[in-house]
């Protein structure tokens, strides 16, 4: 089973943490000895501190700079478009 340690830093990926939960992105920024923050790309961005052995059910993609970058446009397109 995967593991919180086994996600490379600044990479988003395609994650179902538990078994039947709903899939989520996110994108490890900070890795200590013990544990890594993550950030959920959700409604609201969140960051959350998890133990670098902590088990993720399924990494269902690891997204491809290439993803990264067009996810990332459409919310800076956003962005601009607001008042």
């Amino acid at each position: 089973m995967p593991v919180f340690n086994d996600l490379k830093l600044d990479t988003k990926y395609l994650i179902n943490e538990f078994d039947g939960d709903v899939t989520l992105l996110v994108e490890p920024i900070m890795k200590t000895d013990l544990c890594i923050l993550i950030s959920i790309h959700e409604d609201v961005e969140t960051y959350v501190w998890k133990k670098l052995n902590d088990d993720i059910f399924d990494i269902v993609e690891e997204l491809t700079e290439e993803k990264s970058e067009e996810y990332d446009a459409l919310f800076e397109e956003e962005s601009e478009i607001e008042p």
